[in-house]
């Protein structure tokens, strides 16, 4: 499963249906260069640690800059692996 398809999945999800997104097409892109505020990411990150069965006190460390880094700290803390964008985000809906 491509990482940076399903954070662009997740996003989407997260943002209120009236406001613009736009995907990221680099997972090197840092969170502040995007439509993303704050509170769409803590709740980007709520659904990630959801996704791969993150607990909540190994979440709270999780303070990413970039969708790379953010892959790399789930990979570190992950419980759970899903293979597909649709299995992921059905452990969010």
């Amino acid at each position: 499963m491509d990482f940076l398809d399903l954070f662009n999945k997740v996003a989407r999800f997260a943002k209120p249906a009236h406001s613009n997104f736009t995907p990221l097409d680099s997972a090197f892109t840092p969170f502040t260069e995007t439509e993303l505020d704050s509170m769409d990411m803590l709740i980007v990150a709520m659904y990630f640690s959801e996704i791969y069965g993150i607990n909540d006190e190994d979440s709270k460390s999780l303070m990413p800059k970039t969708v790379a880094e953010m892959q790399e700290l789930i990979d570190g803390f992950k419980t759970r692996d899903p293979k597909a964008i649709d299995e992921a985000m059905g452990f969010i809906k």
